[in-house]
């Protein structure tokens, strides 16, 4: 299915000449009767390398008093390919227009005056769809760089861009929610995600053309029905607004300043609503041990990790690593990849492969060794939160055959009454674990909503049966976004005296915990040179890691990387 988006009608050249200087090819400087204000082409520092237009209105201020946002994500006719003048496509519609044409400015909400900062991130060619991933990455490097209210975040799109709005605020990007609200034009989404919309409580207001023959009508209004059936979740507004004879092209109606189509308009309807951060700890149904969560408050540093390979296609989707007594490594992939762990060496290559045979791979997650060389597959990843029953499978690595056999240890969390929880009680995924002294631990991935940052300890026995785990500990690392601070895998060193907890930017380290609880130990907080979607890190010594993360579609990751710690672990546990 083909998705367009209409011209914009050409001005005369005197209007052009009298309030728009070009100055360079994507830099254009808009001017009015007392101060400046700029829309420049921009490329972000990040990863992707992301090109975008930033709007700063007069009354922006680098410093002091924060300013309200608006992300802007265009339509499949935008898409540029890499070029600055393909930049100038993404000022056909939306926001962007108004801005050229000098008329979008001050708005009032409740007798005070607001301005918006307008960013508009382009995809390149071929990508056809906004990712989460990716504008995840382009909001975070915002946050950054500019001086936002995080009270006034909003998010808007048009025909791809309405579909991407959807992707991102029902996805687990957007789980500790960003948005005061957002507005999906003539696009379309997933009815059966759209709940965890209302769940985190976000205003909508959702527009289409009823004669759209791109992007049916139907497809929109039954986004709005979705979220009207929602069972769960706050009553906030959720609007739908319907208009005829338009075709696709129903953003030219949705972002009108004027009240001829829509009063309010849909900036000063944006205003009307402010995000209210304030979270509360959750604290959930029998959980024994809620006085004893503790937090780090360790200052972070940063770390570059260095490259040691390229990982091979065969390990696309890696979450487990671990290295066995003769210094071999061994992988896996996670879910539906099928019950098979890969020697992996240095070089990139897998050389033997061992099928686990009594098993299946519903979702592996990480991989924990002990000193007799027996190795732990957790199939522990349970990210809806409805698995009633866990399991890790127990094999030899010191088992030379191709198919080796295991033996299954299975426990359920005893804590966990409702499968799924709410969104309030999402801890019971799991992504990490290691073997300490004689059990196995794991550390929860927390999804919860609003992300509360704890991670659950559970132990389990070491052999084979059918337990209930046992809630031994909670840590509260960070409370700041989700992708940062969820926990994605974990090792312990060869000599027992550190743990590393890895999520997809950062590692904690774990020392000094001997006769204590691992949150009373000492806890390092480290920020890494990239954000991908590393979950898998193992010890190869006591003072050096391996991490790995997934390749996504060839752009980012899909690599083994070193790491030296020595200089960040407490040598005095006094």
């Amino acid at each position: 299915m083909e998705y367009f988006d209409f011209p914009i009608v050409e001005r005369k050249m005197d209007v052009i000449r009298k309030y728009l200087t070009i100055c360079c090819v994507g830099c254009l400087l808009i001017t009015s009767h007392t101060k400046a204000q700029t829309l420049t082409s921009k490329q972000t520092n990040t990863v992707s390398n992301i090109r975008f237009w930033e709007y700063l209105p007069v009354e922006y201020q680098p410093e002091g008093t924060k300013s309200p946002v608006i992300f802007f994500l265009h339509g499949k006719g935008e898409r540029g390919d890499g070029s600055d003048s393909s930049m100038q496509v993404v000022l056909k519609h939306g926001p962007l227009k108004h801005i050229q044409n000098k008329d979008f400015g001050v708005f009032k909400s409740q007798g005070k005056n607001y301005s918006f900062i307008v960013l508009a991130p382009q995809l390149d060619k071929p990508n056809t769809f906004w990712e989460p991933e990716y504008v995840d990455e382009f909001i975070r490097y915002a946050f950054s760089e500019y001086n936002i209210d995080p009270e006034r975040v909003y998010l808007t799109g048009l025909s791809m861009g309405g579909n991407g709005t959807w992707n991102y605020a029902y996805s687990s990007y957007n789980a500790e929610n960003k948005f005061a609200a957002i507005a999906p034009i003539a696009g379309w989404g997933s009815t059966n995600k759209v709940c965890l919309v209302k769940e985190r409580n976000i205003p909508t207001w959702i527009f289409h053309g009823v004669d759209d023959k791109t992007v049916p009508f139907v497809r929109g209004k039954a986004m709005y029905d979705a979220l009207g059936s929602c069972k769960s979740g706050l009553e906030k507004d959720y609007n739908f607004t319907a208009y005829k004879n338009t075709g696709h092209n129903s953003w030219q109606k949705a972002y009108d300043l004027t009240h001829k189509w829509n009063k309010p308009n849909l900036y000063e309807w944006f205003l009307s609503h402010k995000l209210n951060r304030d979270q509360s700890t959750i604290l959930s149904k029998n959980l024994n041990i809620k006085d004893n969560v503790m937090a780090s408050s360790a200052e972070a540093h940063n770390a570059v990790t260095d490259v040691v390979c390229r990982l091979p296609q065969s390990l696309n989707e890696i979450s487990g690593l671990i290295r066995d007594s003769k210094g071999v490594l061994w992988a896996h992939n996670d879910s539906y990849n099928g019950p098979y762990i890969m020697q992996l060496d240095t070089n990139g290559s897998v050389t033997r492969f061992k099928k686990v045979i009594f098993s299946s791979n519903f979702d592996w997650e990480d991989l924990a060794i002990d000193q007799d060389d027996n190795i732990y597959i957790g199939d522990i990843g349970n990210n809806e939160n409805n698995r009633k029953k866990l399991y890790i499978y127990k094999i030899s690595a010191r088992d030379t055959s191709e198919r080796v056999k295991a033996e299954t240890i299975s426990f359920s969390y005893p804590d966990q009454l409702d499968f799924p929880p709410s969104a309030k009680g999402m801890n019971y995924d799991s992504e990490a674990m290691i073997h300490y002294n004689n059990s196995l631990y794991t550390f929860s991935k927390n999804r919860t909503s609003p992300f509360t940052g704890i991670v659950r300890v559970y132990k389990i026995p070491a052999t084979p049966g059918d337990y209930d785990a046992e809630l031994i500990d909670s840590l509260k690392l960070e409370t700041g976004p989700m992708h940062d601070n969820w926990i994605t895998g974990a090792d312990i060193s060869p000599d027992g005296q550190t743990i590393a907890l890895l999520s997809h930017r950062k590692i904690w380290l774990i020392n000094c915990f001997e006769g204590k609880k691992f949150s009373e130990g000492n806890i390092t907080r480290i920020v890494l040179d990239s954000f991908t979607q590393k979950e898998a890190v193992t010890f190869i010594d006591n003072h050096t890691l391996y991490i790995a993360d997934e390749r996504f579609k060839d752009m980012l990751g899909g690599y083994l990387y070193k790491m030296d710690i020595s200089h960040w672990l407490s040598e005095d546990c006094e």
